[in-house]
């Protein structure tokens, strides 16, 4: 872990930690605690969590359970440990509350067959390869939530390269933490501000540099179109399960799919 940094500013009581390339991004920390222990000792958590979250759910990682599954599944059925069979199935609840939109199996999650009694998984059709992109980031924040609350961290900004954020308390000088959001295809345009407060916000979309990068799985094709989707929810998970979906569900099944969720509010840009 030695692409990361760490500072704390006695002035201000505030700890600034970033790992540089992280789950396809930088993740920054920004954590107010007057002891400067307390704040590292969340930042050393914080690194090593990511650290194992990013070797468990990488499927390219021959050492990963998730490359082990994709690679023996499809020819008989593969025991999963505690942690990714819960993962799992929530991706299962997720993928029926976005009316099959959020799909880790890239394919047809109803091909993927969970043993409840035996934890094992089985898939149906050879092609499935399990990814869990779309999913991964929030999951991270939840368990990075869990690393701050329990110290008494009352007030951090935890910042996915603005796409996934989770927000403790407000920013020390305001009533929030303030989140643009960018238009890719005019990076100097900000398209909106989010404001957060002990909430999340996950942004989807596509950009001049990354496109085809989320797949619809009703017609197994990526989606090309110049979109932006956040959503505000209390739950890192939720916002960013939602984000993707909204990304490629027609809006006319947008109401029925945030219908299922608790969130705070949903903004769509056409670019």
């Amino acid at each position: 872990m030695s692409d990361s940094y760490s500072n704390f500013y006695e002035s201000s009581n505030l700890f600034h930690g970033a790992m540089m390339h992280v789950m396809g991004t930088r993740l920054d920390a920004l954590i107010l605690h007057p002891d400067k222990n307390v704040s590292l000792q969340c930042w050393v958590e914080i690194e090593n969590e990511i650290f194992r979250l990013s070797k468990m759910f990488n499927k390219f990682d021959k050492e990963s359970e998730l490359y082990s599954i994709n690679r023996q599944a499809v020819h008989s059925p593969v025991s999963v440990k505690d942690e990714l069979w819960s993962v799992l199935v929530d991706c299962r609840q997720y993928h029926a509350m976005t009316l099959g939109y959020f799909d880790i199996s890239l394919k047809d999650f109803n091909q993927v067959l969970l043993d409840n009694k035996r934890y094992t998984v089985f898939f149906q059709d050879q092609d499935i390869q399990l990814d869990l992109g779309a999913y991964v980031k929030g999951y991270a924040l939840e368990k990075i939530r869990d690393i701050l609350q329990p110290k008494g961290i009352s007030c951090a900004l935890i910042n996915f390269g603005n796409s996934s954020v989770l927000a403790l308390g407000a920013h020390p000088f305001g009533d929030n933490w303030s989140i643009g959001i960018e238009d890719p295809y005019n990076p100097q345009n900000t398209l909106g501000i989010v404001e957060l407060k002990d909430n999340t916000l996950s942004t989807s979309g596509n950009m001049p540099s990354h496109t085809k990068h989320i797949l619809d799985p009703h017609t197994g094709t990526y989606s090309e179109v110049r979109k932006i989707v956040s959503v505000k929810a209390i739950n890192a998970i939720d916002a960013e399960v939602l984000s993707t979906s909204l990304m490629i569900a027609p809006d006319e099944a947008a109401p029925a799919i945030t219908s299922n969720f608790v969130i705070d509010e949903y903004l769509s840009f056409n670019l």
